[in-house]
């Protein structure tokens, strides 16, 4: 055989693979479908455990559950998704530099955004509230001119009970905006990391990401749940924002099953998308842990007088931090 021949063989049993492909496989349909389903049942336990249980006014065990949740949002944000978003970014394959921390600088960027929209919201709500309050005192006003009161009436009083009005008032416009820039957070990291146990083609990496998504949707649901309920949504409200968080991992899942066979993950666009949608999840869930989730826990409006508590609390706060973490070394 000429050596020509030799190497035309040599190449045809050994097909050269391009370096930026990675395609996806079926072969693990029924394990996929399991993760899918476990997810969606520990979603909805987790976001409804509050719905059914808040007003057995367990101050003390939410108390804890959300310091617990705190740290697994945290975490995640740092170890998981933004632990997931650097690599992605820095792939050769996505053609920019693989030195400069594009990842750091687009979790940045998010985190600055979700502070400057809470803050929008938060004046625009506040602004509202203190317009409906002048009316209300320019209505109590015109009718005291009509039919004036006697007066020993306690004006003082009046103004003590209209100002804690307002402060509860204000701290449920608070827990809305917390709510709604959580959730987002959510949403955006929770379709990808469903996708990428949809398409991904190892047994053992499914069966670790569907153990740390199991455990991570059930704590971000008992977060959320918690949010809900001290924002006073009603059940319409309530149901509708529980049904768009249960759905979205599983959702992912679904879609990763759908485009496995021709899903190339080092595609530009695939890496791109993915890497920035990572990123961003990161520095939304990142403020959400510190800002939304750590700082009002520990606040003292809510922290409870009890020095045991206080301990237990920081105890969860770093129990859910160290879990995750752990986690982090198979997912």
């Amino acid at each position: 055989m000429s050596d020509s021949s030799a190497a035309n063989v040599a190449v045809k049993a050994s097909p050269e693979v391009p370096a930026c492909f990675a395609p996806g496989d079926q072969g693990l349909l029924g394990l996929r479908l399991g993760g899918l389903f476990g997810i969606l049942v520990v979603s909805t336990i987790g976001v409804f455990i509050p719905f059914f249980t808040y007003k057995a006014k367990l101050t003390s065990v939410y108390f804890l559950v959300r310091a617990f949740a705190a740290g697994v949002v945290l975490t995640t944000g740092y170890v998981h998704v933004l632990g997931d978003a650097f690599p992605i970014l820095t792939d050769p394959c996505l053609g920019l530099s693989t030195t400069y921390p594009w990842a750091m600088t687009i979790a940045t960027a998010a985190s600055l955004f979700t502070f400057n929209l809470e803050w929008i919201l938060h004046k625009t709500f506040h602004q509202r509230l203190m317009r409906d309050a002048e009316s209300s005192v320019k209505a109590v006003e015109r009718f005291d001119a009509e039919a004036p009161l006697p007066a020993a009436r306690a004006d003082s009083n009046d103004d003590v009970a209209k100002a804690a009005d307002r402060k509860v008032r204000l701290k449920a416009i608070q827990n809305i905006v917390i709510s709604y820039t959580f959730e987002a957070g959510i949403i955006f990291h929770s379709i990808f990391i469903g996708i990428t146990l949809g398409i991904s083609s190892n047994a053992d990496t499914v069966r670790s990401l569907m153990i740390a998504l199991i455990f991570h949707q059930g704590n971000e649901g008992l977060a959320l749940g918690v949010l809900f309920m001290k924002a006073g949504y009603n059940r319409v409200k309530y149901v509708l924002l529980a049904a768009a968080f249960i759905i979205v991992t599983p959702l992912g899942v679904a879609i990763g099953i759908g485009v496995s066979n021709n899903y190339n993950g080092e595609s530009k666009a695939a890496l791109g998308t993915e890497g920035v949608f990572d990123a961003v999840s990161a520095g939304i869930l990142i403020y959400n842990g510190l800002c939304d989730l750590i700082l009002p826990t520990f606040s003292d409006d809510e922290l409870p007088q009890s020095w045991t508590m206080q301990v237990a609390g920081f105890g969860a706060l770093y129990t859910g931090a160290a879990i995750m973490a752990l986690i982090g070394k198979w997912a």
